[in-house]
């Protein structure tokens, strides 16, 4: 036996494979870890005006009513503002980390400015809706009445954080779910989510009797800024 082993030869490596440690985890990456810190710090400053605000987001989201019960109330409207700015950071640092958004420039940015970017680009999005509502305001609508629409998605964007935040945490830590399932479970979550936000805003609409002109206004206030973000990362 030691003479057929003899004239053997190891054809693998005895060291690593180049290359196999030029991709850090995402965890690993000093600017996540930063940006985590702050996302964790934010939210636990937030996290009593969350709970203040809870019973009033849920009221929105199950009736139409209840959005405008909110915006009336000029406190709490304004403790949504701040906690809704508050979520994009988390927001955007977990739609990094599971890949929700990847045009095709984004192989030229950097692993450390990945998720930088991504903030950037959901910014770039709120700053194009904003001009679609400064260009089609209903001019049927009140002050009061036009911020209660503008403001509607962002009650349904807080329950989408913490609800990807929840499920992250169950999918992951205790269901151990891969990478991909956890995606494609983000990913209709945002899309129930938004659908419902959509749908909330056209009742909004039609509420004050804006009528067959529904649509369109919904297609310029939230659906074309919509359509340019997933052109973005289709296309380019």
């Amino acid at each position: 036996m030691e003479e057929v082993f003899r004239g053997g030869t190891l054809d693998m490596s005895s060291g690593p494979i180049p290359g196999l440690d030029a991709f850090p985890a995402w965890g690993d990456l000093l600017t996540n870890r930063i940006l985590a810190v702050i996302a964790i710090f934010t939210l636990l400053t937030g996290l009593p005006d969350l709970f203040r605000l809870a019973p009033q987001l849920l009221y929105s989201f199950d009736r139409p009513r209840g959005a405008a019960a909110l915006e009336h109330s000029l406190g709490m409207a304004r403790i949504r503002n701040l906690t809704a700015l508050a979520c994009i950071l988390p927001f955007c640092l977990m739609a990094d980390r599971y890949a929700l958004l990847r045009p095709a420039f984004w192989t030229h940015i950097p692993a450390p400015w990945s998720a930088p970017a991504t903030v950037g680009l959901f910014i770039a999005f709120l700053l194009v809706r904003e001009i679609f509502y400064l260009i089609c305001r209903p001019r049927r609508l009140s002050t009061e009445s036009y911020l209660t629409l503008k403001h509607n998605p962002y009650n349904s964007f807080i329950l989408l954080t913490a609800l990807m935040l929840v499920s992250i945490g169950i999918l992951s830590v205790l269901l151990h779910l891969t990478d991909p399932a956890i995606q494609t479970v983000l990913r209709v979550e945002i899309a129930v989510i938004y659908l419902f936000a959509l749908l909330r805003s056209g009742q909004i609409l039609g509420g004050f009797g804006i009528g067959f002109t529904t649509i369109l206004y919904l297609c310029g206030l939230e659906i074309i800024p919509a359509a340019l973000m997933v052109a973005v990362v289709m296309f380019f």
